[in-house]
């Protein structure tokens, strides 16, 4: 009796200077349309996980003009910023809110985000990410989709476009600006007209072409370059033809072979196409 009595004490006691763990996380699956979900939160998030549902009524409809959503997507709302940034394992970018993958996406809570948060702004962002999924998932499956070398002016282009966040980044004009003072990528098809007397004269990197060289400092730029290259392939070419680009990679393709095939003319062209029609504006002399 004494040796049982001890050791309960024993477990008792390690009961009591336990640490607590972390505040368990809440649950709901969600469908909307043929698209399935499951939301993750936690207690502190549960009016903007009753929100969130709302959202996915609007957005999904958006998304499904590119395929839709196969694959149940589920949807984590963090705590905090660096919450985000360890379970996306990205790199600390200060303006990152959101992150996804083939069939899921890490979304910070809009509750700690900087200044003033509009539903508008969250629902574009949601939107977003959940074309992100679906350019992944009518690529490749789990296992091929990272794979299809799929350039980000495309992928955040294409999420951006749908999410109609244009206005949010660069215009056409910051755009020029940057294209006047910045020489095109070294071994780039020709862009069109040189940049003016007084340009650097080294590559400093390319919205387009070469944007982890501007990423950091000039996300603005790179959003805004890849909005307006996807409204003016778009305006070209057509939305057949960008659906035809997510069809070839869903047979196999990756993405130079799969534009190449779909638009007549290499994603590389067509970059040089989309300066030369920057440059070319002038602005608007």
């Amino acid at each position: 009796m004494a040796r049982l009595a001890l050791a309960l004490a024993v477990a008792l006691a390690a009961c009591a200077h336990r640490p607590p763990g972390p505040p368990e996380a809440r649950t709901r699956d969600v469908a909307v349309g043929g698209a399935r979900f499951r939301l993750r939160w936690h207690a502190e998030d549960d009016a903007f996980a009753r929100r969130l549902q709302g959202m996915l009524e609007r957005a999904v409809p958006r998304v499904e003009r590119w395929g839709g959503l196969a694959q149940p997507v589920t949807i984590t709302i963090h705590p905090s910023h660096e919450a985000l940034v360890v379970a996306a394992r990205s790199p600390d970018y200060g303006w990152l809110h959101a992150w996804a993958q083939y069939d899921s996406v890490e979304l910070q809570s809009p509750r700690t985000w900087e200044g003033r948060v509009r539903e508008r702004q969250v629902e574009e962002l949601v939107t977003h990410e959940l074309t992100h999924c679906a350019i992944y998932q009518r690529s490749g499956d789990g296992a091929t989709w990272p794979f299809k070398e799929i350039p980000r002016w495309f992928g955040e282009g294409l999420a951006t476009y749908t999410a109609g966040q244009g206005y949010r980044f660069a215009t056409v004009e910051e755009l020029w600006r940057f294209y006047e003072r910045t020489p095109p990528a070294p071994g780039a098809p020709a862009g069109g007209a040189a940049p003016r007397s007084g340009a650097p004269a080294a590559f400093r990197g390319d919205p387009i072409v070469d944007p982890d060289a501007i990423s950091h400092d000039q996300s603005d730029l790179v959003y805004g370059a890849a909005y307006h290259a996807t409204e003016f392939l778009i305006a070209r070419y057509g939305e057949a033809r960008v659906d035809a680009v997510l069809a070839n990679m869903g047979r196999g393709m990756r993405f130079p072979a799969a534009f190449r095939e779909a638009v007549g003319i290499s994603d590389a062209e067509f970059a040089a196409d989309f300066r030369r029609y920057v440059i070319w504006q002038g602005w608007r002399r």
